[in-house]
């Protein structure tokens, strides 16, 4: 064979393996990113919800946009998000809610945890977590662990609780809350988690608010309310209550209970009973504007109608929590921000 002759066969075969070479890599490259990549989108942003990322504050939310782990949350009054994260796990996220999140591992090793420090969620939990998957919502008195199930968590301080109680404009969630929590006799506690468990089973280990366990961890079935306070020394369950009712949620709740129960289905609640609850919260809603644990003012405002701004401000600089222009669609807790 002619020295050209083998230099072109030589050429054709290193380029050969080159090639196979790269593809080879691209395959391995393509494997590993499909094994680590997690998903974690915005799926719905209605009103005003913020990202705060490191340094960057008040990234406003949209529709598609990506989180990270480590992005901390914050929902205006009146307003709401949805959260998708590795495709079969969904959270719906209410009104003056701030939350942070840590989304470690890959699509089929995940490890989750959303760290609520006030407002309210529903998470559903579609598919069974594969082994080594974790997913944990964390409280400042308790957390909550699952595996394939759908709950809500809301959480809020015992000052504001009693003073919405006191005031003519009630939350139901809220109601519910104090009236439990009255009636208990429980004294002493700073902070109320609010657990429902809507399907399967949600095991809680209760904590201080300083992160030291309190007992063992408890087993929940589905179709229970846990009422769980908690201090800086102390937590406990107040009242656990077999059956869950409609009429103690926000109109926002039902709104996105009836999206489970047509969707996965993983809802106790019969799709009856809730959208005949969602038609019952057509009605005018309470709008309580609140000063720290303190009720300032209350409006009452037909469904889909807006709320004015109080004349009176608690501070000479600060605003409220809440976009104006938007209508009300649901009872609305608006916070003052002191500048």
């Amino acid at each position: 064979m002619s020295s050209g002759k083998k230099g072109l066969l030589i050429g054709i075969i290193a380029g050969g393996l080159v090639v196979a070479g790269g593809l080879v890599a691209f395959i391995i490259l393509l494997g590993k990113k499909q094994d680590t990549f997690r998903v974690i989108k915005v799926m719905k942003a209605e009103g005003h919800c913020y990202v705060t990322r490191g340094d960057v504050a008040d990234l406003e939310a949209y529709e598609g946009m990506a989180l990270q782990s480590g992005d901390s949350i914050h929902v205006d009054g009146n307003s709401s998000m949805v959260l998708m994260l590795d495709e079969d796990k969904l959270a719906y996220v209410e009104q003056n809610t701030d939350f942070n999140l840590v989304a470690e591992g890959s699509g089929k090793d995940s490890r989750t945890k959303i760290e609520l420090t006030k407002g309210a969620l529903t998470c559903e939990i579609q598919k069974d977590l594969g082994n080594g998957s974790t997913y944990e919502v964390n409280t400042p008195n308790s957390t909550m662990a699952v595996y394939g199930t759908s709950f809500r968590i809301e959480v809020t301080d015992v000052d504001t609780i009693k003073k919405v109680l006191e005031s003519s404009a009630v939350q139901p969630s809220m109601l519910f809350m104090a009236k439990t929590l009255e009636g208990s006799g429980v004294q002493g506690m700073n902070t109320i988690t609010r657990l429902t468990v809507t399907d399967g089973n949600v095991r809680v280990q209760l904590h201080d608010e300083n992160g030291n366990k309190v007992g063992d961890a408890m087993d929940f079935k589905v179709d229970t309310d846990v009422l769980i306070g908690g201090n800086d020394k102390d937590s406990c369950i107040i009242k656990q209550v077999t059956g869950i009712d409609p009429s103690t949620f926000p109109a926002i709740t039902i709104e996105f209970f009836i999206d489970i129960a047509t969707g996965s289905g993983k809802m106790v609640i019969t799709l009856d009973d809730l959208k005949d609850q969602d038609a019952k919260n057509k009605g005018p809603h309470n709008v309580t504007f609140m000063y720290g644990s303190t009720v300032f003012a209350t409006q009452t405002v037909d469904y889909e109608a807006k709320a004015t701004e109080p004349q009176l401000m608690p501070t000479e600089a600060g605003h409220w929590d809440v976009d104006f222009g938007l209508p009300v669609t649901t009872d609305t807790l608006v916070y003052w921000i002191a500048e």
